[in-house]
C-alpha cells in the first residue's frame, strides 16, 4: 500500500477527531464549583462586605493567627480605635479550601479571657486555606481575610 498526502490527510483528521472528543469527555468529567453555593445573591450585598473591610484596616492591631502542632489559634485585637474593648465579640469563622467546598470549616466565635479562639486541627484538611472571619465588637462589623497554610 502506497502512503501518499491524501492517507496522511485522512489519519490526521482521524486523531484530531478523536483527541477533540477525547478532550470533551475530560472536561465533562472534572467538578465544577463556584465559591459557594449562593455566590450570587452574596454578590449582590458586597458594599457592606466593603466597609466591614476598610474598618477592619483601620485597626491600630488585627487579627494574629497561630498554630501548633494541635491547634489553630486566632487572637483577636483588644482594642478597637482609640478604646480598649469591653464588650462582647459575636461572629464566625469560615476555613475556605479553594481546592473544594467540601473540605469548607465553619465555627461560631467563643473567645476565651485571652481574646483567644482555639480550633483543633483533628478534623480540619491540611493545606493551603483562605481564614474568613467575621465579627461584631461594640456594634460595629468587622471582617478579615488570611491566606494560611495549615501543616
Amino acid at each position: 500500500m502506497k502512503f501518499d498526502w491524501g492517507t496522511g490527510i485522512f489519519i490526521f483528521l482521524i486523531f484530531f477527531i478523536l483527541s477533540m472528543l477525547g478532550l470533551v469527555y475530560i472536561t465533562f468529567q472534572s467538578e465544577v464549583n463556584l465559591v459557594t453555593p449562593d455566590y450570587y445573591p452574596k454578590g449582590i450585598s458586597y458594599q457592606n462586605q466593603i466597609d466591614k473591610e476598610e474598618r477592619t484596616a483601620n485597626l491600630a492591631i488585627g487579627l494574629k493567627i497561630e498554630q501548633d502542632k494541635n491547634n489553630l489559634t486566632i487572637v483577636f485585637p483588644s482594642k478597637y480605635g482609640d478604646k480598649d474593648f469591653n464588650g462582647k465579640i459575636k461572629g464566625d469563622i469560615l476555613l475556605f479550601f479553594p481546592k473544594s467546598y467540601r473540605f469548607d470549616k465553619q465555627y461560631n466565635i467563643s473567645l476565651n479571657s485571652d481574646l483567644k479562639q482555639t480550633i483543633s486541627k483533628d478534623s480540619i484538611t491540611w493545606g493551603r486555606c483562605i481564614i474568613k472571619v467575621n465579627w461584631t465588637a461594640d456594634n460595629l462589623d468587622y471582617y478579615q481575610e488570611t491566606e494560611f497554610m495549615l501543616k
